[in-house]
């Protein structure tokens, strides 16, 4: 290819020097006659001929050669395309399998529709969905390969069409490269033109296949949609006689045959789903591997490092002694979630493994005789939920769903017995959970006696997996709590380690309230799930949701006022938590001022809050204009009684900008004092020196003169005043003042400095002034500082005067007077020394129990 092109243009460039000694008058002609005498030009792009008259033949050549190096190109790039052809081969061999099995759903359906059951329907609306998801997966890469094939049919077509391929050379023997060249191009067209057929044919017939199979696939939904919703209407009416009344099922099915035919339908379905799922498979083993082995790391680690493993250790209930059992249930919820449209037999094998899991666990949390009524009804609960799984009606369960009620009613009777005088958090639970079994199970039996059947099955295999599902989930929660407790202690090891700054007890109550909230909205998806109400509360809900309503002349949906309340609820919750999580880092860990977030937090509180606003509006689609007639009112309202509150959340903005206190700060407020906890939007709170909480309003701190002990930095000066008597040697009493200031936790810039201040009435007074290097040690300090005075005034005599008082009476009334006696001598009434002033001899007064 080179060597042609190569040889053009040497061509070319010959005939552009013949063109130079050619005579320029007689150039055109003689071009001309050599373009005729080379070219045939018929049907030939006028872009090649115009003007045919000015332009020589090296002008032509070399616009011959760039189109056809062009197209040399562009068919390079498509037979590149073509051979990146998709996997056929893999859709030719499923294809067909998937129509057999469609085909023979439709049979076995068709053959079942007497026997119908509502797990019937969602199991086999679970296999159709499976199967279709590949059939779907199938189309999507035919449709994507053929809108690629169709951009190759465009550019195929255009270079096709190129005029460039009907100019043909009438003297081969000449320029014998070029006829050569558009020869080579024009096979390649062909070549690249059959491949693009074939590949189109092939996938024509594919997509035919697949709209083939959809269409199946919607027939045999919708024809179980409409039995869905007859076996609905029918569940509430009478299906079998009245237990007390004869059997007349006997001949109508076989049970033996319903649950053989069950487990292989079971397997089947278990096995698809395997097959699609294989990566989230692998993934929940992987995660679950690495899981167990980081919480034995830790646990190791605690036990082996940490001086206080013993203390640690005894506070953990689960890990210690079941670290896998932990393990599968903190990750099992999150899975039952993580898989989308699981079959029944699959959802039925998690929480088996949820069940099989808690039970080591139940005595540590519940006791031992909650451990003892688990373990005796285990076997009744595996039993009535593999009853679950059978796909057809089999009405000689009737005795067996019958006392299987009676089980588990028994069951909940000896749990609420055992619990109703109990107030642990654990005994509640199970008082409520033992309750709803008890209401469950007793409205299956009454269901039963009744002749209703399947709607017994259903609320009595409903009651029991609903029950040990509770359990395991409340167990969740506890095991939660502990691992991150294990992982708080763990981290205390690194001291600028992020978690190490939790405060495990505050932390607990931030989790825990969302991770009941997420068990509980399992719990009520599965309850729901297993009574066959899902479809209807969800389809229920989205439409009370989206249904447009009109309130005076604005329209508007529920959806989106819930959407928004929902979005500011999640901006609430954010900024509160970074708050948190940042003002713990500022408090533990931050020794500067500068350091800290400090009343930035406030700022960053704010803008997840209005951005947070903001995208609500945006999300509930709330006109902006509304928003402003409510803002012009709440103007209004400021004018009249919000005054205040505007002042504060003014005065905090202005607090977060010029930062005159921090988090952590030792600050005086009035007669306020005490350490910054929470600098917030309205309020702030400083934690007094007694551990009480003052809560002060923004506007006050900055109307108010505001003392902040650690503004600049943390030194604090102290100051005592000390008296002495006047007779003490007052040079000695300096000196051994001073002596005692050059205490090692006593800084020596800025120095002590001992003053004699005043003569007081009683005393000489010193000034003894001293600075230490942190305030959170000035009262130690100066406490160490007076009692080694006092010890040095005691040693060297010096005296510490106290005031004295002396009393002149210059008269005393008569009633005061006394005689006073010598020492043995006895004083008769109304002898000389008698003076008549004195009391009668008045007998003593009997004491009261009192006194």
């Amino acid at each position: 290819m080179i060597r042609k092109f190569l040889l053009l243009l040497i061509l070319c460039l010959f005939f552009k020097a013949g063109q130079a000694q050619t005579d320029t008058n007689s150039k055109s002609n003689a071009d001309s006659k050599v373009i005729d005498s080379l070219f045939d030009f018929q049907d030939v792009d006028t872009t090649i001929v115009s003007q045919e008259e000015t332009r020589s033949v090296g002008e032509i050549l070399t616009q011959v050669i760039s189109r056809a190096q062009k197209h040399a190109i562009e068919l390079s790039q498509i037979k590149l395309e073509l051979s990146e052809s998709i996997d056929t081969l893999e859709m030719s061999e499923k294809l067909p399998n998937i129509t057999r099995f469609v085909d023979r759903l439709k049979t076995q359906t068709l053959d079942d529709s007497s026997r119908f059951n509502l797990r019937y329907v969602q199991g086999m609306d679970n296999l159709i969905n499976l199967v279709q998801d590949i059939n779907q997966d199938f189309d999507k890469k035919i449709k994507e390969r053929l809108n690629s094939l169709t951009e190759v049919g465009s550019k195929l077509k255009e270079i096709k069409t190129d005029s460039l391929f009907n100019l043909t050379l009438k003297d081969t023997t000449l320029i014998p490269a070029i006829n050569s060249e558009l020869a080579v191009i024009k096979n390649s067209i062909k070549q690249a033109d059959s491949i693009y057929f074939a590949q189109e044919i092939l996938l024509v017939k594919l997509q035919a296949k697949i709209s083939e199979n959809t269409v199946s696939f919607l027939e045999l939904q919708q024809f179980l949609n409409a039995h869905r919703k007859q076996l609905e209407h029918q569940s509430w009416t009478k299906e079998i006689n009245y237990i007390w009344e004869k059997p007349n099922f006997e001949k109508i099915t076989s049970l033996r045959k319903v649950f053989l035919e069950s487990s292989a339908l079971n397997f089947q379905l278990l096995k698809v789903y395997v097959t699609r799922t294989k990566i989230p498979l692998t993934l929940f083993c992987l995660v679950l591997i690495g899981v167990y082995f980081g919480l034995r790391f830790i646990l190791n680690s605690i036990s082996n490092k940490k001086e206080f493993a013993s203390l640690i250790l005894d506070r953990v209930d689960y890990f210690k002694k079941h670290t896998l059992f932990s393990t599968i249930i903190i990750l099992l919820p999150f899975f039952l979630l993580f898989f989308t449209k699981p079959p029944l037999i699959f959802v039925s094998i998690l929480s088996l493994i949820l069940v099989i899991s808690t039970t080591p666990l139940i005595k540590e949390q519940f006791g031992a005789n909650f451990y003892k009524v688990w373990l005796l009804f285990l076997l009744p609960y595996f039993l009535l939920a593999y009853s679950g799984l059978h796909w057809k009606v089999a009405f000689q369960e009737r005795w067996y769903v019958f006392i299987s009620s009676l089980i588990f009613i028994c069951m909940g009777w000896l749990i609420w017995r055992d619990c109703k005088v109990k107030k642990s958090n654990g005994a509640i639970f199970l008082k409520f959970a033992s309750i709803l079994l008890i209401s469950i199970e007793s409205f299956a039996l009454l269901a039963n006696i009744l002749g209703r059947f399947n709607l017994s099955k259903t609320y009595a295999v409903t009651g029991a997996i609903t029950f040990y599902r509770a359990v395991g989930l409340y167990l969740f929660v506890q095991v939660f709590l502990e691992a991150v407790y294990l992982l708080i202690e763990y981290s205390k090891k690194e001291s600028d380690s992020f978690t190490s700054y939790f405060d495990f007890q505050d932390l607990q109550k931030r989790v825990k309230g969302f991770l009941y909230l997420f068990a509980t909205g399992i719990w009520l998806y599965g309850l729901f799930w297993h009574l066959g109400y899902f479809d209807h509360v969800f389809d229920w809900t989205v439409e009370f949701l989206e249904k447009n309503r009109m309130l005076g002349n604005t329209e508007f949906q529920f959806g989106s006022i819930l959407l928004f309340i929902v979005i500011l609820y999640f901006s609430t919750f954010l900024a509160n938590n970074i708050a948190y999580f940042a003002s713990i880092k500022d408090q533990k860990s931050a020794v500067s001022r500068k350091q800290r977030l400090g009343t930035s937090i406030l700022l960053i509180r704010l803008a997840i809050l209005i951005v947070g606003f903001f995208i609500g509006m945006t999300a509930a689609k709330i006109p902006f204009d509304k928003i402003a007639i409510v803002l012009g009112a709440l103007s209004v309202g400021i004018g009249f009684g919000l005054q205040t509150i505007i002042n504060n959340l003014v005065s905090g903005i202005i607090l977060a900008f010029e930062r005159p206190i921090q988090i952590g700060d030792e600050i005086q407020v009035g007669t306020n004092a005490g350490t910054v906890k929470d600098v917030g939007i309205r309020a702030s709170k400083i934690q007094a020196y007694d551990g009480s909480e003052i809560v002060i309003p923004n506007g006050d701190l900055l109307s108010q003169s505001l003392v902040n002990w650690t503004l600049s930095d943390k030194k604090r000066r102290i100051e005592l005043i000390i008296g002495v008597g006047y007779k003490s040697d007052m040079k000695q009493v300096k000196s051994l003042l001073e002596s005692i200031l050059t205490s090692e936790r006593i800084l020596k810039a800025p120095s002590p400095k001992v003053f004699m201040q005043t003569f007081n009435q009683n005393a000489v007074d010193f000034r003894i002034l001293f600075w230490v290097e942190t305030i959170d040690i000035w009262l130690e300090i100066r406490s160490e500082v007076m009692t080694k005075i006092f010890e040095k005034f005691v040693e060297n005599k010096i005296e510490i005067p106290f005031p004295k008082r002396d009393l002149y009476l210059k008269t005393v009334p008569s009633s005061w007077q006394e005689n006073v006696s010598r020492p043995g001598e006895l004083i008769v009434p109304g002898s000389e020394k008698d003076s008549g002033t004195s009391e009668p001899n008045i007998p003593p007064k009997k004491k009261s129990p009192e006194d």
